[in-house]
């Protein structure tokens, strides 16, 4: 069987069935809210080029009448397992996508939350998508150094000192690639 791949159409189309769908679960007036991460977030929120795709749309923090609906558009929800890599505070800085659904609303984390997960996963596609996010300049180093540099808000996370060094190398890569594109200083 073909996989098949999503550009931000292909996520907004899935979104919109899902909101009809819902539409006729919630009540009147009531509103679902449904957080998305990884690549999707990325191409829904413009950061990377026209041409990424993704095969699935990775959602953590879903309405409960959202979930049982969401393989049905290709949406993942096994990404829960990771929501543990977030920092601490990390609902407080979530970002809504602008989309015009009448049963739900579409949030991401905030650019440097997405950032630590990708910094986390560290495959090549997530660094390709760092990449990107520094080329756009869509990340607050400052702002990402903080959360790094807070103990309570991301370190204890983390299962041991080794996997935090790694983290941390993955992050002096991402500080390097920003200072060669003029965007850390």
């Amino acid at each position: 069987m073909r996989m098949q791949l999503f550009d931000r159409e292909g996520i907004l189309k899935r979104l919109r069935m899902l909101d009809d769908d819902l539409l006729s679960i919630v009540s009147d007036g009531d509103r679902a809210e449904i957080t998305i991460v990884g690549g999707s977030a990325l191409i829904l929120l413009g950061i990377t080029p026209d041409t990424r795709v993704t095969t699935d749309v990775d959602v953590m923090e879903t309405a409960i009448q959202a979930e049982r609906l969401l393989s049905k558009y290709d949406m993942n929800d096994e990404v829960e397992t990771f929501a543990y890599r977030l920092p601490e505070h990390w609902r407080n800085r979530r970002q809504k996508i602008p989309f015009d659904g009448a049963a739900i609303d579409v949030y991401t984390p905030s650019n440097e939350d997405l950032a630590i997960l990708k910094l986390y996963a560290y495959r090549d596609i997530d660094i390709m998508d760092l990449h990107d996010m520094v080329r756009s300049n869509s990340l607050d180093f400052e702002v990402l150094q903080s959360i790094i540099n807070d103990d309570a808000e991301l370190r204890i996370n983390f299962n041991s000192e080794d996997e935090w060094q790694v983290f941390l190398e993955h992050f002096k890569e991402l500080l390097a690639f920003g200072r060669s594109q003029g965007a850390s200083e």
